[in-house]
C-alpha cells in the first residue's frame, strides 16, 4: 500500500442555482478537481389551507448538487469559508458546506501533485465545529420518510441522492427479488449532541433492523455549516426561527443547548448492536468501471457497495482533463483492518491505471447500523 496522505474533503450540498457561483469561486483560488453529483434537498413547504382554515404541510424538493474536492488540510478552513462566501450559505435555504479530515493511501500518479490554491490563509471562519453527518441508504422510494426524520426533529435540510447498491443483494437467495438494486442516499449534517438521536429515529423509520432494508453509518466532520431553512411558508415575524437559531449559537459559542435526547434515547441505544471499527473505503474511478473494481473488492472480503455517478469538472488544459468527464464512486463499509487486502485486489484489477484514473478515499465512521443474521 501507499504511504497514506491526510488531506481535508469539502463537501458542498447546495440549490443548483447557487452552484455556479461557487464553482466560479473556486476556479478562482485554483480548485482544479471538482466532482458534482446531481441530488434533491426536499423541504417542508407550509400553505393554508382551503378557506384560510389553519395550514398544511407536504415536502418540496428543491435540485440540488453534491461538490466534492480534496484540499491540503492547512487551507482547509479558508477554502471552506471562500465557497461559503461565494454561495452566501449564511443564508438558510441555499445550502450546507463541511470539511472532513481523510486519508488517501492509494490513488493513480496524475493525484500526487494537487494545484496550488490561492486563498486568504486570515479569512474569517465561516464554519461551525462540533458536526457530524448520517449517512443512510435505503431501498429507492424510501428516502423521504428518512428525510423527514431530519427536518421535524430540526436536524437540518438534508440531501438525497440515488446510486446502486451491489453486494449484499446477492448473497440473500430468494429474498433478493424483493430488494432493488436502486438506492437513495439520505445524508445531512447536524450537532453531535442530536446525531445518535437522529441515527435511532432513522433506524425506526427505515425499519433498518430486518433485512434487506438499508443500511447507516455517522462520522465526525472538521467544521461545516448546516442548512437549518427546514420549511419554507409565509414570513410572518422579523426573523426566521432558523436566524434565531443561528444567533443563539453564536452568541453561546456552540450548540448544546439545541441537544433534545432523552434518557429513553439512551436506552434504546444500548439494546441496539451498533457496529463499530469500520470505515468507509470509496474508490473514484472513471465511468463504467466501478462495478468491475467492486467485484475485486468483495473478493477481497467487502461485503458490498453501493455506486454513484458524478461529473468531473476541470480546465481543459489541466492534467486533470486526462480523467473521464463521468467518475464512479464506489462506496465500501468495510472493518479497518481490510483496507490495505482491498487496495491490492482492485490495484491488481487496474484500478490506478489510465483507464481508471482510481484514487480511494478513507473515512473513520463513528458507528453503524443494520441487519445482521
Amino acid at each position: 500500500m501507499d504511504d497514506p496522505k491526510t488531506l481535508s474533503k469539502i463537501t458542498l450540498m447546495i440549490n443548483r442555482a447557487v452552484s455556479p457561483g461557487i464553482l466560479a469561486g473556486l476556479k478562482e483560488i485554483g480548485v482544479h478537481d471538482i466532482c458534482v453529483a446531481a441530488a434533491r434537498a426536499p423541504i417542508i413547504r407550509e400553505r393554508k389551507s382551503l378557506f384560510g382554515m389553519g395550514t398544511k404541510e407536504d415536502l418540496v424538493d428543491t435540485p440540488s448538487d453534491i461538490i466534492v474536492f480534496l484540499v491540503p488540510q492547512e487551507v482547509a478552513d479558508p477554502v471552506l469559508g471562500h465557497a461559503i462566501d461565494a454561495g452566501e450559505l449564511t443564508i438558510y435555504g441555499r445550502g450546507s458546506a463541511y470539511s472532513e479530515d481523510i486519508t488517501v493511501p492509494a490513488a493513480h500518479e496524475i493525484f500526487q501533485e494537487p494545484s496550488p490554491i490561492s486563498v486568504d490563509l486570515e479569512k474569517p471562519d465561516r464554519g461551525l465545529r462540533s458536526l457530524q453527518k448520517v449517512c443512510c441508504i435505503v431501498q429507492r422510494g424510501q428516502g423521504e420518510a428518512i428525510a423527514k426524520v431530519a427536518l421535524y426533529t430540526g436536524a437540518g435540510v438534508p440531501v438525497i441522492y440515488y446510486g446502486n447498491g451491489t453486494g449484499v443483494r446477492d448473497k440473500m437467495g430468494l429474498l433478493r427479488i424483493t430488494i432493488p438494486a436502486e438506492k437513495e442516499i439520505v445524508v445531512v449534517g447536524t450537532t453531535r449532541h442530536n446525531c445518535e438521536s437522529v441515527m435511532d429515529l432513522m433506524i425506526d423509520v427505515g425499519r433498518l433492523e430486518q433485512p434487506g432494508k438499508g443500511f447507516i453509518y455517522t462520522y465526525l466532520l472538521k467544521k461545516g455549516l448546516a442548512d437549518l431553512q427546514v420549511s419554507r411558508g409565509d414570513r410572518r415575524h422579523a426573523a426566521t426561527m432558523e436566524q434565531i437559531v443561528a444567533a443563539i449559537d453564536q452568541m453561546r459559542g456552540d450548540t448544546v443547548w439545541r441537544r433534545w435526547a432523552d434518557a429513553k434515547d439512551s436506552a434504546k441505544r444500548k439494546q441496539r448492536g451498533y457496529l463499530t471499527g469500520f470505515v468507509d473505503l470509496t474508490l473514484f474511478c472513471n465511468a463504467g468501471k466501478g462495478a468491475e473494481l467492486v467485484d475485486a473488492a468483495m473478493a477481497a472480503g467487502a461485503s458490498g457497495a453501493t455506486i454513484n455517478t458524478y461529473r468531473h469538472i476541470c480546465p481543459p488544459d489541466s492534467p486533470m482533463a486526462r480523467i473521464g468527464l463521468s467518475r464512479e464512486a464506489c462506496s465500501m463499509v468495510i472493518p479497518s483492518e481490510l483496507v490495505p487486502d482491498i487496495i491490492e485486489a482492485v490495484r491488481e484489477a487496474g484500478a490506478f491505471t489510465d483507464q481508471c484514473f482510481g484514487q480511494v478515499q478513507v473515512r473513520t465512521i463513528k458507528k453503524a447500523f443494520t441487519y445482521v443474521p
